[in-house]
């Protein structure tokens, strides 16, 4: 039986708002539900103080009390097909590209021996909402001087998770990093993360020329 979830997209204040519609659009086309998505006027007080990638440990403040399980969508993440059938677990996510993750785990044992996801896109039940209760803590407590990069953020994620509820995994194809050199998983790509392109508008060409081709249409037929 599928899941029922509700997708939220963190877009803040997104460059290009006419492509945070479409990719929200592309997700509700292909899988049937309709994205929440999150700008900077919507976030509490807090929230507005940290920095942006932590903004994600707020989610279960942007779905109603009912919401059962929350599918967290970043915003340069490009649906490409159907999401295949969630499992009714904790928190459900695909692992991160193989050299990044390989990086971390010579860093931590528990990512070594558990795994590490890429936190643009992740399934979380609300048994988990401790666990975001927790990261709005680390976000608070960082000085945004010194911690700029994502990763700070995703490691804390990961390390949080495996020692809360531990991850039940996907397949890489649900969340395709862009930049991997994993040409066969890029094919076969679910959706397809366009990270590690910040500093550059690449992402951003390169998904405004595939909204041209694409449109909303689905690839699964």
């Amino acid at each position: 039986m599928a899941i029922d979830y509700t997708p939220v997209m963190l877009a803040l204040a997104h460059p290009y708002p006419e492509l945070e519609q479409w990719l929200a659009e592309r997700f509700e086309a292909l899988n049937g539900r309709c994205v929440r998505r999150v700008h900077f006027d919507d976030l509490p007080a807090a929230a507005k103080r940290v920095q942006p990638q932590y903004v994600k440990a707020w989610l279960w403040d942007f779905v109603p009390s009912t919401t059962t399980h929350v599918l967290f969508l970043d915003f340069d993440v490009l649906p490409v097909r159907a999401l295949p059938d969630l499992p009714d677990a904790p928190f459900v996510a695909a692992p991160d590209m193989q050299g990044f993750a390989e990086r971390r785990a010579l860093e931590y044992p528990t990512i070594a021996d558990c795994g590490y996801f890429n936190a643009g896109f992740f399934v979380a039940r609300r048994d988990t909402r401790p666990i975001f209760e927790q990261l709005k803590c680390f976000a608070v407590a960082q000085d945004s001087q010194d911690r700029t990069h994502g990763e700070f953020e995703q490691t804390t994620l990961n390390l949080l998770v495996q020692a809360g509820v531990g991850v039940t995994w996907l397949p890489y194809e649900c969340n395709v990093i862009a930049i991997s050199d994993n040409s066969e998983a890029a094919r076969t790509a679910i959706n397809m993360h366009m990270c590690g392109m910040s500093s550059t508008p690449a992402r951003w060409v390169i998904l405004n020329a595939l909204r041209s081709i694409l449109g909303v249409r689905t690839l699964n037929g």
